[in-house]
């Protein structure tokens, strides 16, 4: 409880369309990481989340829910600019807000965000997306592979994690100093929403259509939540998500923004004397830009989120 107000549920969004938030693994970990210190500082349940290339949807259990998702972005920012030399806000100004009540509304939110992967295209089925929450839920039922715990002290978690870092003992993490999903989030509470592993796996892989927004007219809380109220999108990008949404648009050769990220960090990068993309020159990108183009047929959005070049 914040200052008399009771917990509720919220849908929380923030984006950031002109370049990527993650660059590679352990900027995933970090923001997990993250995610779990600033939930427990502030007596917040993370109940979801998934973690695309240009935004980051969540749903908590908060009073403060605008204070949990500003110190989240703000933390994450701190750390992302330290990594590479960037200076300066992360993504847009905005943070979507959005609270949920009802039992198919919260269904509905709960599903959006754990299928995101696949609506994006990032993965031919929900589970195929690794930074998600997707493959936490009825994990043993469903034979999803978990992640296994590292043997970290306590002391020695505290010292990969930023300073000052507070945490209660039954937090774990992986051997790679990433806290485990299932020792921070609240599981089980979404699992009780779709009763079990069959009910979950049907929500996972019904398509979008008009029978979620009749099933959410039961709750007789509000107008229906709907794919283009979650993703805040227009018509046209709905269209694409909801074709996206079948899995047939998933080609596992197409390079991820990861994918893009790794070989520019990795591959290209050296050969400009330089440490990271937000130190090269504006004739240094284009060049870049240009080889991405014509050696790997990258479309150019996706080069120049990546290349940072706005």
């Amino acid at each position: 409880m914040y200052l008399g107000r009771m917990k509720e549920s919220y849908h929380l969004c923030f984006t950031s369309h002109d370049e990527v938030m993650f660059r590679d693994a352990e900027d995933h970990g970090m923001f997990l990481n993250i995610l779990a210190l600033r939930g427990f500082s502030l007596e917040t349940e993370v109940e979801c989340e998934a973690e695309m290339s240009t935004h980051v949807h969540m749903n908590a259990f908060t009073a403060q829910p605008g204070r949990f998702a500003g110190q989240v972005r703000m933390s994450y920012t701190k750390w992302f600019n330290a990594k590479y030399g960037r200076e300066g806000r992360f993504g847009e100004k905005y943070t979507f807000i959005s609270k949920v009540e009802g039992f198919y509304h919260q269904l509905v939110v709960f599903s959006y965000i754990l299928r995101n992967g696949l609506h994006h295209c990032a993965a031919a089925t929900a589970f195929g997306y690794p930074y998600c929450s997707v493959r936490e839920q009825f994990a043993g039922d469903l034979g999803m592979a978990q992640e296994v715990a590292g043997h970290w002290s306590k002391e020695e978690m505290a010292s990969i994690l930023p300073r000052y870092s507070e945490f209660p003992d039954e937090y774990q993490m992986t051997p790679q100093g990433v806290f485990l999903r299932r020792s921070f989030m609240e599981i089980r509470k979404v699992e009780q929403y779709y009763a079990t592993p069959r009910g979950y796996l049907y929500q996972m892989n019904r398509l979008t259509d008009e029978s979620w927004s009749r099933e959410q007219m039961q709750d007789q809380t509000g107008p229906p939540v709907t794919l283009r109220d979650v993703e805040q999108a227009d018509e046209n990008t709905v269209a694409q998500l909801l074709k996206n949404e079948s899995g047939r648009n998933f080609k596992h050769g197409r390079m991820q923004d990861l994918d893009v990220c790794h070989l520019i960090d990795h591959d290209l990068l050296p050969g400009y004397g330089v440490q990271s993309v937000y130190q090269l020159t504006a004739t240094q990108k284009q060049r870049i830009a240009r080889q991405l183009f014509y050696e790997f047929h990258l479309p150019e959005h996706q080069i120049r989120r990546c290349l940072v070049m706005g």
